[in-house]
């Protein structure tokens, strides 16, 4: 099973595809989990039954636990709490042309960089690709604003994860 929120776009109609369904369905798919952003497969009722029972079988939902927050003039610090348990942090920063949101990559680092708290924790593990998708959708949630910049830094190099920052 895989995370759906790791699942790309092309994917998604690839899975449709190959179960002999149209590609609107992955259309359909991505509309209830980043625009209505259902948490569940139950929530959907524009899709047959048949491939709600498939997608059950094929993916899951993954969940982001916000463990603590930490707040200055406009900046807004999460510690987030994995599913595996391990945590990660995200940053949001207001400004006067939206909100930016700080992701982490990795949990720990190996860069060591003089400057960052992060570097006191060697790497852990990579963040996947929707893990990072639910940085940004906890926040949002949390905040009960859309985030209009995102910056992939955080715990973590971004080039050392570099296969699930560009999925």
């Amino acid at each position: 099973m895989e995370n759906i929120y790791s699942i790309t776009f092309s994917r998604l109609v690839d899975y449709f595809l190959k179960m002999g369904e149209k590609k609107y369905r992955a259309i359909q798919l991505f509309d209830w989990l980043y625009v209505k952003r259902v948490t569940s497969f139950d929530s959907i009722t524009n899709i047959k039954k048949e491939i709600i029972s498939q997608l059950k079988k094929d993916f899951y939902f993954d969940k982001i636990e916000i463990i603590n927050q930490e707040e200055d003039i406009d900046v807004k610090k999460y510690l987030l709490k994995l599913s595996d348990g391990e945590t990660i942090e995200a940053v949001l920063m207001n400004h006067d042309y939206g909100n930016s949101l700080c992701i982490s990559s990795e949990v720990g680092c190996n860069m060591a960089c003089s400057f960052c708290e992060s570097g006191r924790i060697k790497k852990i593990r990579n963040v996947t690709s929707g893990e990072m998708v639910l940085e940004l959708m906890t926040i949002e949630k949390a905040i009960n604003e859309r985030i209009s910049h995102v910056v992939i830094m955080g715990i973590g190099e971004p080039f050392d994860n570099y296969n699930n920052f560009c999925d």
